[in-house]
């Protein structure tokens, strides 16, 4: 019996240590890494500066004239701020165009890959060491 409640405990133990584990999406299970590129004109709505992952979110108008608001996901804030970027490097009202991953799931999200702003800068590229870099031919501007 002893020997049972021990092992009951260890198991127990294990499952609560590994759950936070699998709570990670994960990039390629999240994102179609796979998929062309996707380009999206259209104007910031927020730009949310906080971990886990900075998200941007933009509204672009649909083939059919409506208004879908995507977020689009980046590193972390630490990854950004080495890079020089910060919570003020993009603002509401910003017009932009966004070139990212889509989700696999076909839902307005995405993985971003990089910003360029209406005067051409671009920013937030995703250059960073490990970063995933496109299979294909980046869309023209």
């Amino acid at each position: 019996m002893k020997k049972s409640l021990t092992c009951f405990a260890l198991v127990a133990g294990l499952a609560i240590i590994a759950g936070p584990l699998f709570a990670h999406h994960g990039t390629g299970i999240s994102y179609d890494l796979e998929a062309p590129l996707i380009t999206l004109k259209g104007t910031i709505t927020e730009f949310a500066f906080r971990n886990p992952h900075v998200s941007i979110f933009i509204d672009v108008m649909d083939e059919d004239g409506n208004v879908v608001n995507w977020a689009l996901e980046h590193s972390n804030i630490a990854s950004l701020a080495r890079e020089g970027y910060n919570r003020n490097s993009l603002r509401p009202g910003d017009e932009v165009t966004a070139i990212a991953y889509p989700s696999s799931s076909g839902a307005p999200v995405g993985l971003t890959f990089k910003i360029i702003r209406a005067d051409g800068t671009e920013l937030l590229h995703r250059n960073q060491a490990g970063a995933p870099q496109p299979r294909q031919q980046l869309p023209e501007r």
